[in-house]
């Protein structure tokens, strides 16, 4: 592929993503490891800000940001390469940066500042990528990158209006939940969903398939997205009629599901032919995860069962986990596998198998757990069932990133500085 960003240093900045997901799974192992024996020595708040915050910024956006260079034309001005790579080195320190702050003092001045400096960085990326795309002509995934760039830059307007609730001591509890959903809505629906749209779009157009319908479907999920974060507030009560449309606006994207699945099924011989059956595998479940979640949120739309949902902390997190770990990471592991850029063979393979099996198994007890809660059903040994799949994924990640590693010190190394 001809790109403004070598294959080479792709496959490195993808080997760095993949040891980030490890340091993800490994304070998420911490998390479920407190749960069940003492460990005093961590703050478990503190961990689940620094596991959620580098989850996002030093796996899932970097990984995008990424892929999303490599759809880039080498046509595009030399300069621009320059620029994205040492954005992508700033990045990752304020991702690094992130971990470490947030787990010894949480919310404080320096993870603060590291946090706001990503912030400041997403904008830049979102201006110099519009910029660049400009120089070139349009191609498959362009259009779901802008609205996706778009996407992330809004999403912010929730930090920045948590911070100021914050700041002046004026959160109330609806507003205080509303700064978060508006973020969490925009990053999950909008900049992750559209990206990963985007990415799979130029994996097809790479060997030569048209997703039928591809225009029809963007125009759905695009103009819903905005008014679709009223399935996360339906709780606050809205008026009947905003109800409704923000309920249309759920079917719409179900309409865009159809469309899509109906386009995936004309060109399934076609892909099949291209794919061997462990990236197959990997993205046939992140498709399996992305569909459930759009008739997750259209079940939403009904207000009661929205009330309920987003009453319990466990419905939340099993939703979280579904879209972020089973969805997105499975499909980003999946394109890279598939297109060769992540070398999985021997060990690598069984860490990979591992790492997936474990992602399944951990949605599954998730939402065994969330059945439980909503009806005030004990689960018996469900933490200690949830720490021993994290063991399974963070030794399976551990497989993954040392054969990896392995196969990788075939080709000559790419330094990232």
């Amino acid at each position: 592929m001809n790109s403004i960003i070598s294959e080479k240093r792709v496959a490195v900045w993808v080997r760095i993503g993949m040891g980030n997901l490890l340091l993800v799974s490994l304070w998420g192992l911490l998390m479920r490891y407190k749960i069940v024996f003492s460990l005093p020595v961590f703050n478990q708040k503190y961990l689940l800000h620094a596991h959620s915050h580098f989850a996002f910024g030093g796996w899932v956006s970097l990984m995008l940001m990424v892929l999303m260079l490599r759809a880039l034309p080498a046509a595009v001005p030399p300069a621009y390469s320059r620029k994205f790579h040492r954005l992508l080195v700033a990045w990752l320190i304020c991702a690094y940066g992130m971990l470490v702050t947030f787990t010894l003092q949480g919310y404080a001045f320096w993870s603060i500042f590291f946090s706001t400096a990503s912030v400041i960085l997403s904008f830049l990326f979102a201006g110099m990528y519009c910029n660049a795309l400009r120089s070139v002509p349009s191609f498959p995934g362009s259009r779901w990158f802008k609205v996706a760039l778009v996407w992330n830059v809004l999403s912010t307007a929730g930090t920045f209006s948590l911070s100021y609730l914050m700041a002046t001591h004026t959160a109330s509890q609806e507003a205080y939940l509303g700064s978060i959903y508006w973020y969490l809505h925009f990053q999950y629906n909008g900049w992750f969903f559209f990206a990963c749209m985007g990415l799979l779009l130029q994996y097809l157009h790479g060997r030569g398939i048209a997703l039928p319908g591809e225009s029809g479907m963007f125009k759905l999920f695009a103009y819903s997205c905005l008014p679709a974060y009223g399935l996360s507030v339906l709780w606050l009560n809205l008026p009947a009629p905003v109800a409704l449309f923000i309920a249309a606006c759920a079917v719409a994207q179900v309409v865009g599901l159809a469309i899509l699945l109906r386009g995936l099924f004309l060109v399934r011989q076609s892909i099949a032919g291209q794919l061997t059956w462990l990236p197959g595998a990997l993205l046939l479940t992140a498709g399996l995860a992305f569909t459930l979640k759009i008739l997750l949120q259209l079940a939403s739309a009904d207000p009661a069962l929205s009330t309920l949902a987003f009453g319990s902390r466990t419905v939340v997190i099993t939703y979280l986990h579904l879209v972020l770990l089973v969805g997105v990471s499975l499909l980003l592991i999946g394109l890279v596998v598939a297109e060769d850029i992540l070398p999985v063979q021997g060990a690598a393979r069984l860490g990979l198998l591992m790492f997936a099996a474990g992602v399944v198994m951990n949605e599954l007890l998730l939402a065994v757990q969330s059945v439980g809660a909503l009806f005030y059903i004990p689960i018996p040994a469900i933490f200690e069932s949830l720490l021993a799949v994290s063991v399974v994924m963070s030794v399976g990640l551990i497989l993954l990133n040392a054969g990896c590693g392995r196969l990788a010190q075939r080709v000559t190394p790419v330094r990232i500085s």
